[in-house]
Formats: structure tokens, sequence, C-alpha cells
């Protein structure tokens, strides 16, 4: 990386921590967005993983996240468990959700005149969050929109038609692990853009899907309010939120048992 960009991730990284193992950068809105801008002022790509503890836990059963995880640039705490896993260590942090942080690079791209591409939701979310963005943000340059119905083999067609238009921000939203496989294994044909996998993030900017309300949001209980408009989640959640609970409480008692016997 160029060396204004690396001084400013050395910046970073002295702020990061690990939760269960795993890197976790505690940043706040503005110092991830300097990194982004440091980046693309150093034409050197990036990928940014935004970190809860479902991710946390899939990533313990799942080699390859667990390695993506791992190497990636920036690693926020979007989920609350995170923050919490964080604060019983000790390090103060504030929760950095990817749907905002996602927004916040969305509009700092746009009023830079970066080129953007969109990957990922169902085709009439697509065709929707085109529109809507192009509302939200009058001049802002889309240069490739892919709705997330494709197979591996398709990708590098996919890959192909996208790398004439040089995308500066490349937005995936095709849900965890396969948004961290898609950008782990393309994002060297895109070596200066920054890629961000955002999950449902273009279902709640169409309006598909409701966001939790604020107090939701404030009480760090976002998850719960998924889990209860969209049950279906149930299962995944129950069996991992529980695991990533006990293992944090588990290493917080270990270290506290540590310290009291030196």
């Amino acid at each position: 990386m160029a060396p204004h960009v690396m001084s400013t991730l050395l910046a970073t990284y002295r702020s990061r921590h690990k939760v269960l193992g795993y890197p976790v950068d505690v940043v706040n809105e503005d110092s991830a967005i300097s990194v982004v801008q440091a980046a693309w002022q150093g034409e050197r790509g990036m990928h940014i993983v935004t970190l809860n503890a479902e991710m946390v836990v899939q990533a313990q059963k799942n080699a390859e996240l667990d390695r993506i995880i791992r190497h990636a640039h920036l690693i926020i705490p979007d989920g609350s468990g995170v923050v919490w896993a964080l604060k019983l260590a000790g390090q103060q942090s504030s929760r950095l959700p990817g749907i905002q942080l996602a927004r916040k690079t969305l509009e700092v791209a746009c009023r830079e005149g970066r080129r953007i591409a969109l990957i990922g939701g169902k085709p009439e979310v697509m065709s929707q969050l085109k529109a809507k963005l192009q509302e939200d943000f009058p001049g802002i340059k889309i240069v490739g929109a892919q709705d997330g119905y494709f197979t591996r083999d398709q990708e590098p067609e996919i890959v192909d038609e996208l790398l004439p238009q040089e995308p500066e921000l490349i937005l995936v939203a095709l849900g965890v692990p396969k948004q961290e496989y898609f950008i782990d294994k393309w994002q060297h044909s895109f070596p200066r853009a920054v890629m961000i996998g955002v999950g449902g993030s273009f279902d709640v900017w169409t309006g598909t899907v409701k966001r939790a309300p604020e107090i939701f949001q404030k009480c760090h209980l976002e998850w719960f309010y998924r889990l209860l408009s969209e049950p279906w989640r149930a299962k995944r959640m129950m069996s991992s939120l529980p695991s990533f609970a006990l293992q944090v409480l588990g290493e917080n008692l270990k270290g506290k048992s540590s310290n009291d016997k030196s």
C-alpha cells in the first residue's frame, strides 16, 4: 500500500483488539471513513468486514471464513455482542453497524465522484435500489448493478463485464459467508476498489425490509427485533448467540483468574 495509506491503517491497528481470537478494529464512523478515503487517495483496494457474534461462531467452524476475516484490512464492530465482549475485556468501544458505514461510504463516494458497483439481492430489489440511490444521491455513478442470483460458475463473466468500469466502491450483498467468499476471490481483480459485504442492506435501503426502530438500536437490541420480525432466523441465531456469550464469559473469567494468580 502507499505510505500514507499504510500510516492511516497502522493508526487503526493500534486500536485493534481481539474477540475470541478474532481481530476487531475499535473505530468510529469518522476514523473508518478516513481509512477508506486514504485507500482511495492511494489508489489501493481494501476489504472491510463487519463482524458480529454470528459471524464469529460461524468462522470457528469454517476455516475459509476464518482466514478471510483475519486477512481483511478493516474489521469493524458491527454487532452488539462484539462490543459487549470488547467492553468485558476493558476496551471502550461503540457499535458501528455495517449498514451505517456502507451508507456513509456511499455518501462520500458520491461526493468525490467515485465509481460504484452493487452486487446482490433479488432482481426486483436491485432495480428498486438503483432508483432509490439515484434519488438519494443525485449524480451517483453506478457503473455496475448485478443481482445475487448467479452461480460461482457465472462469477468470471460478471467480473469480466465489471472490470472495464474500474469501480472504486463495490458493495456485495450476498449474505455471510457467500459475500466474503466473493470478495476474497475477486478483490485482486479490482486493486483500487474498497469492497464491503453488506448483508441485507439493499433490502433495508429499498424499504423491502424495515430496519429496527431507533429504540432497539440504542438499546443494542437490533438482533432481537430481527428475530421477532424474521422468525426464520431463530434457529441460526439461537445456535450461535448463546455459544458466543458463553465463550466470551469463559474467556473473561479465565483472564481474571490468571490476573488473580499473578
